[in-house]
């Protein structure tokens, strides 16, 4: 079982090392919301990926956010630029599949794992910021669909209720860094996790709505 990674290891660098060069086939791309499956070589896509957007794309963020709305994977495109990237996960969640996506994966199994996470990046002495709010489903055959001690063990809080318990974005980087660790800040932590929930509930349910509506 290989570990989710929070930190510079991207997706598509744990996909191509188990199916070979990956590439994003495009679905939609909006303003506000990014959808795609990454796909090997045989035509076989081994994630689905929807991306919320919560920023304003300015200076080299622009010019990234172009190239992705070209059909660059989003990690890859934040690293080709210089930037390092970081994964706040917000949830792990099981997933219905719905029968579009089944035949993407090449699958009959009717359930996958899904993640959801804050996507971070950084450029330099610059601070971090949020690109978006991305959801992972994953294909049976890459993940089980099966949450296991590590994926409940990574599960944070937003970003957005952990500053409003005290941490700074640059905070959150750091402890992302260091495993999404707040030994020494329990009680401000578990206040922000419970405060995240409705709004986690929330984005769970717009991708959900999504993967239907693509049915």
């Amino acid at each position: 079982m290989q570990h989710f990674p929070l930190t510079e290891k991207l997706h598509t660098d744990v996909l191509e090392e188990k199916y070979g060069p990956i590439h994003a086939i495009v679905k939609k791309h909006t303003d506000k919301l990014r959808e795609s499956l990454l796909v090997d070589d045989h035509g076989i896509a081994r994630t689905y990926a929807a991306t919320v957007f919560s920023t304003k794309f300015k200076g080299d963020i622009k010019d990234v956010n172009e190239a992705i709305k070209q059909g660059k994977p989003i990690g890859q495109a934040f690293r080709e630029k210089g930037f390092i990237i970081r994964k706040n996960v917000l949830d792990v969640f099981i997933v219905e599949l719905p029968y579009w996506l089944q035949k993407e994966f090449a699958t009959h199994e009717k359930y996958a794992k899904a993640r959801l996470s804050e996507f971070y990046a950084k450029e330099g002495k610059l601070k971090p910021i949020i690109y978006g709010v991305v959801t992972e489903v994953y294909s049976p055959d890459f993940r089980k669909p099966v949450i296991n001690d590590v994926d409940s063990s990574q599960i944070s809080a937003t970003t957005k209720s952990l500053e409003k318990n005290g941490f700074s974005k640059e905070n959150i980087w750091q402890r992302i860094g260091n495993e999404n660790n707040y030994d020494d800040e329990l009680d401000a932590f578990f206040k922000a996790k419970n405060e995240s929930k409705k709004e986690i509930e929330q984005l769970r349910a717009k991708v959900i709505k999504e993967l239907e509506d693509l049915d």
